[in-house]
């Protein structure tokens, strides 16, 4: 870094310092004037109220009491109702401060007071470290101090004695920098009763400060007594005065030497701290400097990582150039394949729409060939049945003939042996011979019934299924009929999977064009259309459930 940025860096960094530093005397002195003001108004006002800075005021009343007064807004105390925001406010002021008014640095010569067993040595100790606050801070403790040392004056209207105040504002006027929990209980007797003596005390504190009087004898004053008239009483008596006043001046200046000794102590520590401190404000003056140096080097580094930035910004303006002339051309790629798409879809829309047209044919188709499979099936039980009766006719007839034939060869038998029978027999004969020519002739009448049905039955046959055919032999009993052969079932279901799929094709497709659902699986619902025998005419609506269920 030049010399001139040098500079530069070292005089904004000074003005932030300075900046800060003038914001924070700026707001001490507008919350020390706050203070001022409350206590001004408190002791003008509130010295009769019960509970006055221990009973606590509303907190959201109090905050906004307090943020007006740092706004440093006009405010009218008299019309606040509850007084107790307003000493809310006094103690949220002192407790919030960044420092206490007794300041941080004495707060260790406080609590040495505690060693000190003489209450006039412990008072001239606590003034003499007051007396190194800062103005501002000494001029706040007197109003503080005061306020309180009148307020303990009316404890008996308002319930706060002197002990009930240090208890209350001990933990706002003094407390370390540091404060933990174990602090708090150690030190808080200590700090009370520091508080406690600083108010009871407050005229002793803040009195006019005055020098060591030491008596004078009559000779430095410029009296000249006649020894000789004072009688030996007398000589005793002023002799005694002498010695007493000898030894209150000497108890005197033992007592302002140990509260030198102790000062001097309390000097010595605050000298060792403050040495302490001026070794801090060294490293942290090295640590600034480190500090410089790196803030040189990250501007450096980062004055490269610009132009590193700047160079890589240029080559991806050329490659996003690049980038944006490809997808221009992907994109007209993509309108023509979106143009030559459409058109296919309209295509397939049209073939869609012919092969449901020609799927509704085929299952009218089907439903009349149904329709005619139905009749031709009535047909051919009827013609079975009379067929099955034609046979049993023909049975009755070979019968009867049967027993005819047998009377006529025994009739013949007999007229053989007797030719002397007698005209009766012949007649007899003639007559049974002439109804079994009655007879052939029904037979032979029946056996062409019979051919005929049998050509009618396979006539049928051809369209649907074929039957067997029984060939009537005279005089031979016909047998049993056989059963059709089975119809080709592997045809029927060959059919119905062709019309199901271009049913289910047709469905699917109108599902996809409306926006609805239609992912199922053909095969699946075709194994449950077979496996339930679900007639072939309810196959639409079937389908169409099982989309509406998709949704």
């Amino acid at each position: 870094m030049e010399p001139k940025e040098k500079k530069t860096v070292v005089k904004t960094f000074k003005r932030i310092l300075k900046s800060n530093s003038e914001k924070k005397k700026k707001q001490k002195v507008v919350v020390f004037n706050a203070i001022k003001n409350l206590i001004v108004y408190l002791e003008s006002n509130c010295l009769d109220l019960e509970g006055i800075c221990r009973v606590s005021g509303n907190a959201v009343k109090v905050k906004e009491l307090k943020k007006s007064l740092e706004n440093e807004e006009d405010i009218d105390f008299s019309k606040i109702i509850d007084k107790h925001t307003i000493s809310g406010a006094l103690k949220m002021f002192l407790r919030e401060n960044d420092e206490p008014v007794l300041t941080f640095d004495l707060y260790k010569n406080f609590l040495a007071t505690v060693d000190i067993k003489d209450k006039n040595a412990k008072v001239s100790f606590i003034k003499s470290i007051i007396s190194a606050l800062p103005k501002d801070n000494f001029d706040l403790l007197q109003t503080i101090l005061k306020f309180l040392y009148t307020l303990q004056l009316h404890s008996q209207k308002n319930k706060m004695t002197s002990a009930n105040l240090a208890i209350v504002f001990s933990p706002t006027l003094l407390r370390p920098k540091e404060e933990t929990l174990e602090t708090m209980m150690l030190d808080s007797n200590v700090t009370n009763e520091v508080v406690k003596l600083m108010i009871e005390e407050f005229n002793t504190l803040f009195e006019v400060k005055t020098g060591i009087l030491y008596k004078l004898n009559s000779q430095d004053l410029g009296i000249v007594k006649d020894e000789k008239k004072l009688s030996l009483q007398d000589q005793l008596e002023e002799a005694k005065e002498k010695i007493e006043n000898l030894s209150k001046q000497l108890s005197e200046e033992s007592r302002e030497r140990s509260i030198l000794e102790t000062y001097n102590n309390s000097i010595e520590l605050k000298l060792a701290e403050m040495t302490d401190n001026y070794k801090i404000l060294q490293e942290e003056r090295d640590g600034i400097s480190d500090l410089l140096l790196e803030y040189k080097e990250s501007i450096k580094s980062q004055t490269e990582e610009i132009e590193n930035l700047k160079r890589d910004t240029v080559e991806l303006n050329g490659n996003l150039q690049s980038e944006k002339n490809q997808n221009s051309s992907i994109s007209k790629e993509l309108e023509s394949l979106k143009t030559s798409t459409m058109l296919e879809i309209e295509e397939l829309k049209k073939t869609i729409r012919h092969k449901s047209q020609e799927n509704e044919n085929l299952k009218i188709e089907l439903k009349s060939n149904a329709e005619k499979y139905d009749i031709i099936s009535n047909k051919l039980n009827s013609l079975v049945k009379e067929r099955d009766d034609a046979n049993a006719q023909v049975e009755r007839l070979q019968a009867e003939i049967s027993l005819l034939s047998q009377q006529s060869s025994s009739s013949s038998g007999r007229s053989k042996t007797s030719l002397s029978s007698s005209g009766k027999r012949d007649f007899d004969r003639k007559h049974y011979e002439s109804k079994i020519s009655q007879l052939e002739k029904d037979k032979y009448a029946l056996t062409e019934q019979i051919s005929k049905l049998q050509k009618q039955q396979q006539q049928t046959a051809t369209t649907t299924t074929t039957t067997t055919t029984h060939k009537f032999v005279p005089g031979k009993k016909p047998q049993k009929e056989q059963p059709p052969p089975p119809i080709d079932e592997d045809d029927i279901v060959s059919v119905k999977k062709f019309a199901f799929y271009w049913l289910i094709l047709a469905l699917k497709t109108d599902a996809m064009n409306t926006g609805k659902k239609c992912n199922i699986v053909s095969g699946d619902v075709l194994d449950e259309l077979l496996a339930k025998n679900i007639k072939v005419a309810l196959w639409n609506d079937f389908v169409l459930k099982k989309l509406k269920e998709l949704d």
